[in-house]
């Protein structure tokens, strides 16, 4: 064993406070300190096992260390590591060809980069580059699109949705502002409505919103609509194809980008390869990114035929935009994808936590609602379900009780905090694996609201 594995191994708690003064983190959820993981579970510093219903930001959808990935990459590090971007290599071209077969027809162009902020930031400039004289963005309220100074314009992080000001609202002065419409968050609408349960009103408001804001709105025309198919962080919430329809219709009609952020929702934790696979509605322009890699740093964005695309003129340019073991890995990943049909998995596992977890908010009234879609589940916690008050501080403690009980759960929302419960484990979660997760959520919920 190398001796620097052999010091990481080694390491123990107790020496933390000597290295901790060194660190300095721009954001994240605490949560154990981790050491290693083996298929859907990781390990701390003290070797307690965790079933982790993360997959670490959502991006190891095959989990931790899978063998077939590893031995690929090793294979190709003895090849090459890194070859500047300019340079033809033959992974990229294979890794773009096949994610033009997985995705939507018309989908056919891709573009390779490195990191969300900056992938989000080159869809933005394929959409300038076909709407020249726009220059507004539209976005929705709780969505999220990272951290650089253009997305933070874009986030919920910036604005006042968590009951203040923090974060990335310090930079306001430096940011490009997007103008914000309410998304269909149907459990906790953004407005009044006349009847709370009726999706279609909270539809139709929204898609009337959109149209108002293209129209008056937007000093001179909207370049771009930016948003996720399934919002994430701002509460996991799963859109209706309508609405989906509607906002492509709007932008068609207006010849408005349509930018689909599909960084948490596609290769497969739908069920299908993307939301757009899933829906059948069609963006002009998907993103994406965490999964993409197994765990190896990788985005993209990928165009449709309808849109031009960037030139080689050094528009978009990235160091490590050309990472041949990140695309080996995710080349991999694909082909195991397919070959052992775990998007069917995703899909009966999925929906199989989905309706156990229904089952024990017959018990528990503080589940509001649980919307689930594959492994694109969430969890609302709440005070009250005839005011539907949200239980922030119950989410949290929740979240703490998992780790106990060895468990990593995911947490978000666009309230005054998070009161959104995610699971989202890695694809290849089994049957076994799955009641296992209902069974320890069974007894944090047991130990925060009582049995």
């Amino acid at each position: 064993m190398d001796p620097l594995i052999k010091k990481i191994i080694d390491f123990r708690h107790e020496e933390l406070p000597d290295y901790e003064k060194y660190l300095m983190l721009g954001g994240g959820t605490p949560g154990p300190n981790l050491v290693k993981g083996q298929g859907v579970y990781a390990y701390d510093i003290d070797g307690k096992q965790y079933i982790d219903c993360t997959s670490q930001s959502w991006a190891l959808h095959l989990g931790y260390s899978h063998p077939e990935i590893n031995q690929a990459i090793k294979e190709q590090m003895d090849l090459s590591v890194h070859f500047h971007t300019g340079f033809y290599t033959i992974p990229r071209y294979l890794l773009a060809r096949k994610i033009a077969e997985i995705f939507p027809s018309k989908m056919n162009r891709v573009m390779f980069t490195i990191g969300g902020g900056a992938t989000i930031e080159a869809a933005l400039k394929v959409a300038i580059l076909n709407n020249p004289s726009a220059h507004n963005f539209i976005s929705l309220y709780g969505g999220y699109h990272g951290t650089s100074f253009m997305t933070t314009g874009a986030s919920l992080t910036g604005t006042f949705a968590y009951g203040k000001y923090h974060g990335g609202a310090s930079l306001a002065h430096f940011c490009q502002n997007f103008i914000r419409v309410p998304a269909p968050y149907y459990f906790r609408p953004y407005f009044e409505t006349c009847n709370r349960d009726d999706n279609d009103e909270v539809d139709r408001k929204c898609l009337e919103a959109l149209e108002m804001q293209t129209k008056y709105g937007s000093t001179g025309p909207v370049c771009a609509v930016l948003m996720e198919p399934l919002q994430a962080s701002g509460g996991q919430l799963i859109f209706s194809k309508k609405y989906l329809q509607g906002v492509r219709d709007i932008c068609t009609k207006n010849k408005i980008i349509l930018i689909w952020d599909c960084i948490q929702t596609a290769f497969g934790r739908l069920g299908d390869w993307s939301a757009s696979n899933h829906y059948g509605v069609t963006p002009d322009i998907m993103v994406c990114g965490k999964s993409m890699g197994a765990g190896f740093p990788i985005n993209c964005i990928v165009i449709s035929d309808d849109i031009e695309g960037v030139k080689m003129d050094g528009i978009d340019l990235h160091t490590f935009g050309n990472n041949q073991v990140s695309q080996v890995a995710a080349l991999k990943q694909i082909e195991i994808i397919e070959r052992d049909n775990i998007l069917e998995n995703v899909k009966k596992e999925g929906n199989f936590i989905a309706q156990e977890v229904r089952k024990i908010a017959d018990k528990y009234p503080q589940i509001g609602e649980v919307r689930g879609l594959g492994f694109h589940i969430g969890i609302e916690l709440i005070k009250d379900p005839a005011t539907r008050e949200a239980d922030y501080a119950g989410c949290s403690a929740v979240r703490d009780a998992g780790f106990e009980f060895g468990i990593i759960f995911g947490v978000g929302g666009s309230g005054k905090g998070k009161n959104v419960l995610k699971i989202k484990p890695p694809l290849i979660t089994t049957h076994k694996q799955a009641e296992e997760i209902i069974e320890k959520f069974v007894k944090t919920m047991g130990k925060v609201y009582g049995s």
